[in-house]
């Protein structure tokens, strides 16, 4: 019986759509469907950064903020899903503007209500506090966190 993973995920520069498809080939090659889930806030976020723009971001994004993303696919929420991989980046010690987003939207309790998560930290360092944050926001939403990988 094949399993359902899905994988959540916000990248600016694609990077953390490349970490996690690497990291899933071996489960889709060993009976695993694997969806991908793209955050699209509603107005995105330029990339490579501006310093007006960068420097901008600090407060929503520590503050954690919420700002209004598309909806998943219907195909997404309608299925069911064994586990979900939740790829983030971290912007000032804080899950990012539309990783927090996603998290604080009703899309994310019905994606992630009673459902084993772990997360995805793409970042270079300092990224411990953000995830204690996320990790309260995926116990809000029903999800329950059961492992963290930091690349």
């Amino acid at each position: 019986m094949r399993k359902n993973i899905l994988v959540i995920y916000y990248s600016q520069s694609g990077q953390l759509k490349e970490i996690t498809s690497n990291l899933t080939q071996p489960l889709s090659e060993n009976n695993y469907d694997i969806d991908f889930y793209q955050i699209q806030p509603e107005v995105d976020y330029d990339f490579p950064w501006k310093p007006k723009e960068f420097y901008g971001a600090f407060p929503e994004s520590f503050k954690q903020i919420p700002i209004a993303i598309n909806p998943p696919p219907m195909a997404i929420l309608e299925k069911e899903y064994d586990l979900v991989i939740f790829a983030y980046q971290i912007w000032f010690l804080t899950p990012s503007i539309p990783a927090n987003s996603f998290l604080k939207s009703e899309y994310a309790k019905q994606l992630l209500n009673n459902k084993k998560v772990i997360t995805v930290i793409g970042c270079r360092n300092m990224w411990a506090k953000a995830q204690q944050k996320t990790k309260v926001l995926i116990e809000e939403a029903g999800g329950e966190l059961v492992g963290n990988i930091a690349f």
